[in-house]
C-alpha cells in the first residue's frame, strides 16, 4: 500500500515499556529508516530487512568498474584477437582486490583470505 507523504494527516500515539522502546530503536536504527517508517512497515506487515554496510554503495562501484574494464579486455580479445598481459593483470588485480574488500565489508577479521 503505497500513500503519499502528504496525506498522512492522522497521527497515532502509543505507549510502549522501556525495554520495548530498547527493541523498536534498535531494529530502526539497523534497518536504516525512520521510526515512524519502521513502525509503519511493521503493523502493515511489509518485510523489513537490514541496510547495507556503509561501504556497499563502494563495493558496488568497484564491481562494476572490474566488470567494466573485464569487458573492454574481452572485446578487445574479440575484435583483435589478442589482448596485453598487462590488462589482463590488472583486470585480475582488481577482482582479487575487490574480493578483499568484500570479504572485509562483509566477514570482519576474516578478509585476509
Amino acid at each position: 500500500m503505497t500513500v503519499g507523504k502528504d496525506n498522512r494527516s492522522i497521527q497515532v500515539l502509543f505507549r510502549v515499556t522501556p525495554s520495548e522502546y530498547k527493541a523498536i530503536k534498535k531494529n530502526t536504527e539497523k534497518s536504516g529508516l525512520s521510526l515512524s517508517e519502521y513502525i509503519r512497515r511493521s503493523v502493515l506487515g511489509e518485510k523489513i530487512v537490514s541496510a547495507p554496510p556503509a561501504d556497499f554503495i563502494i563495493l558496488i562501484r568497484e564491481v562494476k568498474k572490474v566488470g567494466n574494464n573485464l569487458n573492454q579486455v574481452t572485446q578487445k580479445l574479440n575484435t583483435q584477437g589478442k589482448v596485453h598481459m598487462l590488462e589482463l593483470e590488472k583486470c585480475s588485480n582488481e577482482i582479487s582486490d575487490t574480493v578483499r574488500m568484500l570479504y572485509r565489508t562483509f566477514r570482519p577479521g576474516k578478509g585476509d583470505g
